[in-house]
């Protein structure tokens, strides 16, 4: 038997595990709307998953005009009782009318004054009067006075969720506050049915802002993630839909729309989907009024939008560019940051990112095939000569103007912003910047071609950094080397007779990341990009520097000289790497696999003799090291351990942290089952070996840790952990953390003190003091203390209300098949086909061709008894479905009341409610009517038995 691996059912399961039986709080206005929009007396069951409805054996309708009977009561919608039946009959639908109750005699004993009602549950009812929500007895009394925003029903253990002024409660039956309060970032309460009742509380996202602000999500917001330049989001309200929240979670653009998503190609702008197409969201949080049929990013700057037949090209802020036709819109290129429309005749337009007119070219026009960024290249003729250059600022080269040299270009490339242009022999021909402008003279490009032109790496904050160095050509030398400076100058020094970049890694770091070895031949020495002199061109020879030290000779001795230029002896050994800071690891032989030991150039100690088969950098006091075993720990200044060499291997997260992973125990492990602990350079434990455990970091040096179990960590730069709240998970919002304190459910007693305490594990209610969690490694069934009665089989089990036995959905070669099993855990039964909860040791099956029928508390099925849809017995009757009728059928399966209603509940009290499309009915076990109600001159009607009418006392004037 394999378990059913279908969405809809393991969603139903959970479903079934997070609310548990929950009885929430009253949002009672959907059998009003239905009424009110509708002539019908009966609606489609609110249970919309098919698979719920079918476990708790509910009909596939639901009665509107009189609602279910509970503990003797119907809900029944009339006209007010507080206004003249003529004023009622003139307002809208039915928002005239209110709710009573009638009891199991069909009589009405409550008038219908309250706005709002729930059902009977332990005697009492929630009711709404005046926009407050408290609580009536059987007689329509308030035993508990309206003043709560919301209520919840009453359960078993005689507790309630209230919401009082914006907080959620519990409240005991004479509407007092029980229990400790709850956590004021409890967002929704759902109290369960059973003893102990089941409290599930979710929780309202907080988000901590670079500034270790903490910003707490509105009700039901749910922020999703970040967008725009300004610390905006995109945000969800549960009730109402997306929208766009501000650094303090207030609602910039209100949620409305069904859906907001960023392109995976351009997050400028943000599409909201409304009910009529797509608008736009600009990166300020203004909403672009327009409403398109479809939109979609073409690049990271430009937006095709449809509309009414119209084709519109947008830039970032959703202005329009231009209006294209549906020729142009299948001719469009993207090329790069640019956007080419080659549907006019005569040339071919050029968009570019920040123009609102588009650059013109000839019509033979191509772009480049070379990757040239945020430059454009275009050719032309059958030669492909360049004869258009476009810049970033949209200034143009060429085009409709011929220049003479762009034909010479032969190859392109973008270095750190500008591009650079070679001709076919490789000789550099000019140098662009990112406004357009040719950096270098014709005497200067003159100049440069006899010589080896070598571009650097310019760190972004050194604009003034030279952009390139110019060395001799080793087959054609000539005297002098140097700089090309940033603004197209070149510098050629007659006595530098060679350049590079000292530390060209890189990890080069501060000042020498621009520094240079030059060579003259009086000697070597290093510069500054300035020309300035750091070490005296005296030494023999210097080597490029590795993190922070360089071999040199002078008088033909080898020694290393740091960033200042002071010597340091060396050992007598084969070889030597430096690691940093001084330390050198070295091998003292050539001899394959030969163990690395470790020197310390400035203190000229042997920090460790050769026993490491491998060795890291050594930074902050500590190094990394390797044993021939294979596994990885860390050391201290002195060469003593400071970590274990214990681990598969050692990662340096920052200049306080490691992370450091233990070797897999088995070959059938796989890598995300591999532990790893976050240390620090104290040697001790910030987080524990955790299964699946990664590391980010943001722009401000935090770190956020986390694990595949749920676990979340955010550290500052030093390694001190800031936030690690139980059961909350920390996820990063661009710069921005969030904390999202998992859902919890425990139990309460009658006090309203926790008899089992809140989990972060999804379980069931309590029926007959049994209920189900679920473990990790699979489900259990509990008592009412929260102590294991057994372990479940595996499959996806759920203990419905009022069912004598927990039940799972499997699929046995593709067909459903339901299992259930008893109190004590023990396997009762197993059928073909989807089975609903079992009640008094019946329950519905519904079989392979959509028939049901019942089965007894052994599985054995009914004979005779096949029906369209069908109910289990309650007070010796059964709802049962024949075409698109209902009626009752008894223990034998005959029908006692005959299949002519739309919708039916279960007998309660001796009656049922029943409804036609025009009325609904309350009748006994005979089938006799006690009440209808139905609707005359634009207004509820009820009447009792003998056709007499109950209420209204009277009819509208206007009523024939």
């Amino acid at each position: 038997m394999n378990l059913i691996n279908s969405r809809p059912i393991a969603r139903a399961v959970r479903q079934m595990l997070t609310a548990g039986g929950a009885l929430g709080l009253m949002a009672l206005a959907l059998p009003v709307l239905a009424a009110e929009t509708d002539a019908s007396c009966f609606a489609p069951d609110a249970t919309a998953d098919g698979t719920q409805r079918a476990e708790l054996a509910l009909p596939a309708t639901q009665n509107i005009c009189i609602r279910a009977v509970h503990e003797g009561r119907a809900a029944v919608l009339l006209p007010d009782a507080q206004q003249a039946i003529d004023d009622v009959a003139l307002t809208k639908g039915l928002s005239g009318h209110r709710w009573g109750f009638l009891d199991n005699q069909g009589q009405l004993v409550i008038k219908p004054i309250f706005e709002q009602v729930g059902d009977f549950h332990y005697g009492l009812a929630a009711a709404k009067q005046k926009g407050k929500w408290g609580y009536i007895d059987s007689t329509g009394n308030w035993a508990i006075q309206p003043a709560f925003d919301k209520a919840g029903t009453f359960t078993q253990v005689e507790l309630a969720v209230v919401i009082n002024a914006g907080k959620p409660e519990i409240i005991n039956r004479k509407g007092q506050t029980v229990g400790k309060p709850l956590d004021e970032l409890v967002d929704d309460v759902q109290l369960g049915d059973g003893n102990p009742a089941r409290l599930a509380l979710d929780y309202k996202t907080v988000l901590l802002s670079p500034d270790d602000q903490r910003h707490v999500a509105s009700d039901k917001m749910e922020v999703r993630q970040p967008f725009g330049q300004s610390d905006l989001f995109i945000a969800r309200d549960s009730d109402r839909g997306f929208g766009i929240a501000d650094q303090n979670l207030a609602w910039r653009i209100n949620p409305q729309f069904s859906d907001i998503t960023l392109s995976d190609v351009n997050s400028t702008l943000a599409m909201a989907k409304t009910p009529t197409g797509v608008q736009l969201i600009r990166a300020d949080g203004s909403l672009v009024e327009q409403v398109y049929q479809s939109v979609k990013a073409l690049n990271s700057h430009f937006w095709l939008a449809k509309a009414a037949e119209k084709n519109s090209l947008l830039d970032n802020s959703g202005n329009l560019l231009a209006s294209l036709s549906d020729e142009a819109v299948v001719g469009l290129t993207i090329q790069g940051d640019f956007l080419l429309d080659n549907s006019a005749k005569e040339n071919l337009a050029v968009y570019v990112p920040g123009k609102k007119q588009p650059v013109v070219l000839p019509k033979e026009s191509t772009p480049s095939d070379q990757p040239t960024g945020p430059f454009l290249l275009t050719t032309h003729g059958e030669q492909n000569k360049v004869n258009a250059i476009i810049s970033p600022d949209g200034n143009l080269i060429g085009g409709g103007q011929a220049v003479n040299w762009l034909a010479q270009v032969n190859n392109a490339e973008v270095i750190n912003g500008r591009l650079w242009l070679h001709d076919d022999r490789g000789q550099l021909i000019n140098i662009v910047d990112h406004a357009g402008k040719m950096l270098l003279s014709a005497k200067n490009v003159s100049l440069l071609n006899d010589y080896r032109i070598q571009p650097l790496n310019q760190p972004k904050s050194e604009s003034s950094a030279p952009l390139a160095l110019v060395r001799p050509d080793p087959d054609e030398p000539k005297p002098g080397t140097g700089f090309i400076r940033a603004d197209g100058s070149v510098q050629l020094e007659s006595k530098w007779q060679d350049i590079q970049a000292a530390d060209s890694s890189e990890s080069a770091q501060g000042g020498m990341a621009q520094q240079f070895i030059v060579k003259t031949a009086q000697g070597t020495g290093v510069i500054d990009a300035q020309g300035k002199t750091i070490i005296p061109l005296t030494e023999d020879n210097i080597a490029p520097y590795v993190n922070g030290y360089a071999f040199d000779y002078q008088e033909g001795k080898l020694t290393v000289i740091d960033a200042g230029g002071k010597h340091f002896a060396l050992p007598n050994v084969f070889e030597l790497q430096s690691m940093g800071n001084g330390w050198f690891r070295f091998r003292e032989t050539a001899a394959e696999g030969a163990a690395w030991g470790i020197y310390d150039v400035v203190s000229q100690k042997v920090i460790a003799e050769p026993a490491y088969q491998s060795v890291g950098t050594y930074a902050n006091g500590l190094a990394d090291v390797q044993l021939p075993n294979g596994l990885w720990g860390i050391i201290d200044a002195t060469g003593k351990a400071r970590v274990a060499a214990d681990y598969a291997s050692v990662r340096r997260i920052n200049n306080a942290l490691w992370q450091l992973s233990l070797p897999l125990k088995t070959a059938e492990q796989t890598p995300s089952s591999m532990q790893s602990a976050i240390i620090g350079n104290d040697g001790k434990e910030r987080i524990a070996p955790t299964t699946d455990l990664s590391v980010n970091q943001f722009n401000d040096g935090r770190i956020l840790a986390s694990s595949a179990e749920g676990q979340s960590w955010l550290l500052n730069a030093q390694g001190d952990i800031e936030l690690h709240e139980q059961q909350t998970k920390i996820t990063a919002v661009g710069d921005w953390v969030k904390l999202s304190r998992q859902p919890q459910i425990g139990y309460l007693n009658s006090q309203g003190i926790w008899q089992i305490q809140p989990q972060i594990l999804p379980s069931s209610a309590f029926v007959n003091s049994r209920a189900l969690r679920i473990q990790p490694q699979g489900t259990e069934l509990i008592d009412e203390k929260g102590a294991r009665v057994a372990a479940m089989p595996e499959g996806n089990w759920v203990l419905p209300e009022n069912s004598d036995m927990s039940l799972s959905y499997d699929s046995d070669d593709g067909k459903p098949t339901t299992r259930y099993v008893d109190s004590t855990g023990k396997l009762a039964i197993t059928v073909s086909g989807i089975g609903s909860r079992m009640q008094g040791g019946q329950a519905v099956l519904t079989k392979s061709d959509g028939s049901k029928t019942w089965i007894d508390a052994q599985g054995h099925p009914a004979p005779s008894v096949n029906f369209a849809d069908l109910g289990v017995i309650s007070e010796g009757l059964a709802f049962a479905k024949v075409g698109e009728d209902y009626g009752f059928v008894n223990a034998q399966g005959s029908f006692v009341i005959p299949p002519v209603f739309k919708a039916v509940s279960a007998f309660n009290s001796g009656v049922t409610i029943v409804s036609t499309r025009k009325m609904s009915m309350m009748v006994d076990a005979t089938g006799k009517p006690l009440a209808r109600v139905d609707r005359e001159c634009g207004v509820q009607v009820l009447y009792g038995s003998g056709n007499v009418r109950q209420w209204p006392q009277s009819l509208p004037v206007k009523c024939p």
